[in-house]
């Protein structure tokens, strides 16, 4: 396991989802470089939405290891 991927420490996230680069990321709209996701199936669900995003966060890749996603 990757020492900056702590699993018992899931963190909530609230924002759009968004395609970049033909995948979908957690927009992050205070301008800020969007999270990548690692679960494209889910996200594809809440393509444009405002979501709540259960998971945890990889700070070496700024990617998020999906729980959960449900519509905010």
């Amino acid at each position: 396991m990757d020492s900056n991927v702590d699993a018992n420490k899931a963190m909530t996230f609230v924002d759009r989802i968004t395609q970049a680069d033909r995948k979908y990321v957690l927009q992050n709209t205070a301008g800020k470089t969007p999270y990548q996701l690692d679960d494209q199936e889910k996200a594809k669900q809440f393509d444009g939405q405002n979501v709540k995003v259960t998971g945890t966060l990889d700070t070496t890749t700024n990617t998020i290891h999906v729980v959960e996603i449900q519509a905010a």
